[in-house]
């Protein structure tokens, strides 16, 4: 029954990203690897591990954009069918994150076969408007789509966290000890791609002093990713008060 719900709501999960029912009512924060994470933490009973692996898996993502609706990774179906995945069966946060790479690319090819069958939805929705049809336009706009939304969204992640458990823990007993070794290394690896991606989006080189500030105060201080986060928050928002007083003064003179 644990297992059974687990798998209901990381599906919901996906599906209502999937749905884009609004901004206003909340949904992109199912896109997220840390609600997943949380989620399924919450329901195996290992929220604080499930928030890092969560976590771990959203730095991939943190720097990455759909320019023109096209999502180059799925990071919602990432965290939906690896996040529990890896609480189960006791996988490290650094091979999570090797895993869900390939798992949110394949998403992407879900993504893609939806909006290929959608578009018989749209063409559906023009001739029911000609035919003044507003049941039909109805049903292509809202219940065929969430239809659809069940078998590609729903669906594969339901099945992959009620029935990939036991694959995946077999296939990990039979990994070598290297292997895993370097699956942790390259897993380490991908945050600071994330990282990477969100500076190189920026745009602004004169930034980057900010990141070895925080990797060197990280190494030489010992404190915790948490007080450092709440340090360098507090450092950003003093630097931008300066910079709005600043201006002030400028628009004064």
């Amino acid at each position: 029954m644990q297992l059974f719900l687990l798998a209901a709501v990381m599906g919901l999960c996906n599906w209502l990203h999937k749905m884009e029912i609004g901004y206003n009512t909340g949904y992109t924060i199912f896109e997220s690897p840390i609600t997943s994470g949380v989620l399924a933490g919450l329901i195996l009973g290992k929220p604080i591990e499930g928030l890092i692996i969560g976590g771990t898996i959203q730095l991939i993502y943190v720097g990455v954009i759909a320019p023109g609706g096209n999502f180059p990774a799925d990071s919602a179906i990432a965290g939906a069918c690896v996040a529990p995945i890896a609480l189960m069966t006791g996988m490290k946060p650094s091979v999570a994150v090797t895993l869900a790479v390939p798992v949110g690319l394949l998403g992407v090819f879900l993504i893609n076969l939806r909006k290929t069958v959608a578009i018989k939805f749209a063409h559906s929705a023009d001739r029911y408007a000609k035919e003044a049809d507003t049941k039909g336009i109805y049903r292509c706009a809202v219940i065929y789509p969430a239809m659809l939304n069940i078998l590609v969204a729903f669906l594969p992640v339901f099945i992959v966290v009620l029935f990939g458990t036991t694959v995946v823990d077999v296939i990990l007993k039979y990994i070598p000890e290297v292997i895993m070794h370097g699956l942790e290394v390259a897993g380490g690896m991908l945050p600071a791609l994330g990282f990477a991606l969100i500076m190189h989006m920026i745009g602004k080189p004169r930034y980057i002093v900010f990141m070895i500030l925080g990797f060197f105060a990280l190494q030489m201080t010992g404190w915790s990713n948490l007080v450092l986060g709440i340090f360098g928050g507090c450092l950003a928002f003093i630097i931008v008060l300066l910079k709005r007083e600043a201006g002030r003064e400028a628009d004064e003179e």
